[in-house]
């Protein structure tokens, strides 16, 4: 039912959200789609076709609609062959893009300034970004032919001065330089590539609600890592904050800003990669840890292990070897991650869930009570916001980037999972060493119980007597007090147990309450 109800909530999430896209963009006084313009490009570059370019001397080439434009799969001539998973790439080349538009009316407002705004979904590696032959943005970091420092870059923000745009025809020009086989050289992003108003677009690109979730990702996994510093049996805690610490490391590798702090994005791609290619291995090691150790002395399966090996070894050749190379690897990784996600719902969960089931619990406190059945609901969370996120992407060109919240949800729900898991056994653990306490010292446990029902000291002498099969009468003799003073504290005790038959049945009641 719980599913159900999300799977409805994404759909009318979907309807609702699509138009107030569309509305938001009307809102806004200006509103360029590039997508809907041609894009011309050719091999090699003159400055002269950042100014005037002739796109009818038959040099360029063109697509009426595109959606990305990688220069490996754009069928230039002369773009070298590639042998896959090769460690090496090849020596960069250069293109030039070129996408003319037009503007309704130029920019002019009394009451307010308009300041323009170019983004980009992405863009790569090297690259120089002209407006009616006017430079308005450089990432060209080249020495002696080659390049020294890479910038392909996600969610591009360019500020343009509002001279430079003109009523009528303008044109936007792109010089890009790099290796023609890397899959990053070019527009890698389906979508979106436009110009609108400054505020518009940072509006669209704010990150701060990305960094809370960094944020939160981050104290989740240093919560885990205190947590197994404290219980070191158990494993799957360790596990487990890996797993959060690198999804929250490969978001915040994601970022735009990230690029202030690590110019050369070479080293980012080699960094997300690296982290990437452990998260899933995480998630393996800590549901197989945590669910399929309640049922097997060996720690891990061999898939798991296997896996594990696999991962290790893209994760030390994408530091070593190119880029080129990265992009491929990370390929083949997604294809066997895939395989591995399957293995990991199947069998490290709904497999331990279906043996709780068999021993006879009911589904709904299999569900909430158990390992499997919590995670089972986690990861399904995590797989429907995946799904949408995909089904949103092909549908409408843009994501909600719904599978980083459904992370989030998965993390905390396994936090919260853990916590409560442990706090039950400890309670468990505690009803335990109790019961042993009792069988081995039941008077002890006896006294505890006369201090928690508030019998005062002479009425716990009296009940000790009873416990030993005394009546009321040999009580008195043993304490020297009449019969009708021991009935009167007999009477007192009764009635601090909650007994109301005060005669020999009330005894009856009252030992049986010391026993259970």
């Amino acid at each position: 039912m719980g599913s159900r109800l999300f799977i409805y909530f994404l759909i009318v999430f979907s309807a609702l959200t699509a138009p107030a896209e569309a509305q938001e963009r009307e809102n806004n006084r200006f509103y360029v789609d590039l997508q809907k313009y041609p894009l011309f490009f050719k091999v090699g570059f003159n400055h002269s076709d950042a100014v005037s370019p002739d796109l009818q001397d038959g040099s360029w080439q063109v697509k009426e609609q595109w959606y990305g434009a990688v220069i490996r799969r754009l069928g230039l001539p002369e773009i070298p062959k590639r042998i896959f998973l090769w460690p090496w790439g090849k020596p960069e080349r250069e293109w030039t893009f070129a996408v003319p538009f037009t503007m309704d009316a130029p920019l002019s407002d009394d009451e307010m300034p308009v300041i323009p705004c170019l983004y980009l979904a992405s863009i790569g590696i090297n690259w120089e970004i002209y407006l009616n032959g006017t430079p308005i943005k450089k990432e060209m970091h080249m020495a002696n032919g080659r390049i020294t420092e890479q910038h392909y870059e996600r969610d591009v923000i360019v500020p343009i001065n509002s001279n430079l745009l003109q009523k009528g025809r303008n044109i936007l020009v792109f010089r890009i330089v790099g290796d023609p086989t890397d899959y990053t050289t070019g527009f890698t992003y389906k979508s979106p590539y436009y110009i609108s108003e400054y505020d518009y677009v940072m509006r669209k690109n704010n990150e701060t609600a990305k960094i809370i979730l960094i944020s939160i990702l981050a104290i989740l996994g240093i919560y885990h890592f205190l947590f197994f510093a404290i219980f070191r049996e158990n494993r799957y805690s360790l596990a487990c904050g890996f797993f959060t610490l690198e999804m929250s490391l490969y978001y915040l590798l994601r970022t735009h800003w990230i690029h202030q702090l690590i110019p050369n994005t070479a080293v980012v791609v080699k960094l997300e990669y690296f982290t990437v290619y452990f998260i899933i291995l995480a998630l393996m090691v800590y549901t197989d840890s945590l669910c399929n150790g309640l049922y097997s002395k060996k720690r891990y399966s061999i898939i798991t292990k296997i896996y594990g090996v696999f991962c290790s070894i893209l994760a030390v050749t994408n530091l070593l070897f190119s880029r080129t190379y990265g992009s491929e690897a990370a390929a083949v990784w997604q294809i066997v991650s895939v395989i591995a996600l399957v293995w990991i719902y199947i069998h490290n969960i709904i497999f331990p869930f279906t043996r709780e089931l068999k021993k006879g619990k009911k589904f709904t406190d299999t569900l909430v009570n158990t390992y499997p059945g919590n995670l089972l609901f986690a990861v399904t969370i995590v797989i429907l916001t995946g799904a949408f996120d995909l089904i949103n992407s092909l549908a409408f060109h843009y994501s909600l980037a719904l599978t980083s919240y459904g992370m989030v949800v998965f993390a905390l729900s396994i936090t919260f999972m853990l916590f409560r898991m442990s706090v039950l056994k400890n309670r468990e653990l505690k009803e335990k060493s109790a019961l042993l306490e009792s069988a081995a010292n039941p008077a002890s446990m006896r006294e505890k119980v006369f201090v928690s029902f508030g019998l005062t000291e002479r009425e716990r002498e009296i009940a000790r007597l009873m416990v030993e099969g005394l009546d009321n009468k040999d009580i008195g003799e043993r304490l020297f007090v009449s019969s009708s003073t021991i009935a009167f504290h007999v009477t007192n005790i009764f009635r601090k147990f909650g007994i109301i038959d005060g005669k020999n049945k009330g005894r009856a009641v009252f030992l049986a309450k010391l026993l259970n």
